[in-house]
Formats: C-alpha cells, sequence, structure tokens
C-alpha cells in the first residue's frame, strides 16, 4: 500500500510541470500630450511559464509568473525620438491580474496607474478586491508614486485646425497618422521585449 501511494504521488508531482519561459508583451494603451506633439505609451510585459500535464487540468492552469513589469515610453512624434523611457516592477499587492493603464495627461505631465490584487496566482481579483496605485514621473525623470491627479485629459487623437494627430494600438507596437483616413504607419515597434522608435 505505501508503495502504491508513493508510487501515485510521484505520478502527480511528475504530471504537474511548467513549460520553457514565454514573454507577453501589449501595449495597453496611448495617450497624446493636449497639444499633440508628445505621445505616451505603457506596455504590460509578463514572463511566465505555461502550466502543462496536470497543472493544465482542467482550464488550461493557472502559469508560474517570474516577472510583471510596467514599461512607459514617451516620445517625440516630429523627431521620433524617446524622451523616456522606464520600468517599474508590478507592487506586491498588484500582481494578481496586474494591469498597468494611462489615464492621460496632467500639463506636461502623464500619469498611469496600476491595478490588480494581492494573494497568491490564481487568486480571486475582482470588485472590491481590486486595489489601484497611481504614478507619474517626477521632474527628474524617475517613475514615482502619485496621488490620483484633479484634472486629467486621456486622447489619443488631436484635431485643432492646424494640426491633425491619430495614435493607436497595434500588434507590432504604436501608430500614427497625420490625415483622416490615411493609412496607418508605425511609429514604435516592438525589437525583442522593448519599443524602439520607427523613423518616418
Amino acid at each position: 500500500m505505501r508503495t502504491a501511494a508513493v508510487t501515485i504521488f510521484a505520478m502527480l508531482a511528475l504530471g504537474c510541470t511548467y513549460g520553457p519561459a514565454e514573454d507577453l508583451l501589449l501595449v495597453q494603451n496611448v495617450a497624446l500630450r493636449p497639444d499633440g506633439a508628445v505621445l505616451a505609451a505603457i506596455v504590460k510585459y509578463e514572463r511566465f511559464r505555461p502550466a502543462t500535464g496536470l497543472a493544465a487540468f482542467p482550464d488550461g492552469g493557472v502559469p508560474r509568473v517570474l516577472e510583471q513589469r510596467a514599461d512607459l515610453y514617451i516620445l517625440d512624434l516630429e523627431t521620433r525620438s524617446l524622451l523616456f523611457q522606464g520600468s517599474i516592477p508590478a507592487p506586491p499587492n498588484r500582481r494578481v491580474s496586474f494591469s498597468p493603464w494611462l489615464i492621460g495627461w496632467s500639463n506636461d505631465r502623464v500619469y498611469f496607474q496600476i491595478t490588480g490584487c494581492s494573494g497568491s496566482p490564481g487568486s480571486e481579483c475582482h470588485g472590491p478586491l481590486v486595489g489601484t496605485s497611481f504614478f507619474t514621473l517626477s521632474q527628474d525623470g524617475a517613475i514615482v508614486a502619485s496621488a490620483a491627479p484633479a484634472s486629467i485629459t486621456l486622447q489619443s487623437s488631436v484635431n485643432d485646425g492646424s494640426r491633425f494627430v491619430s495614435v493607436g494600438t497595434e500588434s507590432y507596437g504604436v501608430s500614427v497618422r497625420y490625415e483622416r483616413g490615411a493609412t496607418r504607419s508605425p511609429v514604435l515597434r516592438f525589437a525583442g521585449a522593448r519599443l524602439e522608435p520607427v523613423r518616418p
């Protein structure tokens, strides 16, 4: 009996496995500065090992998360140069259902939030369980915790008569167009695990 129990336990342990590490990169959203000259983009990055074998039963299982971070990019649209590129790891109390999101610009400062829950992978995260943390850039160019701004502007297009700019998210990164109905062209493109500017 003891030998059978040990054998069954060993089989179960061997069946609960994880595959090779994979990367998930997703441009969550973008936000134009009110004058339309500068673009902010935020990327959700996760590195994980997918569940395999019995660990994936019955609905795919819970992956083993290795790394989570929010990557913030600020791009000058005219010069196609990065004004800022930085990251912040997922806060410990936001790792379940981790989700970064730009909430917009207040004057010349961009703000974003990270939502999620505490707990272990697979824990519930909904309704009142979900927490929100706010962040912005300090004057010396560091991502710092912040209170929610009193007034905020979130826009992906500007049309003030003298300028038309529209930006959007794509599977490859971020696109832009400067005329209504025009074909979008890439302005930021993934190169490995980072976004890089695309020269016009």
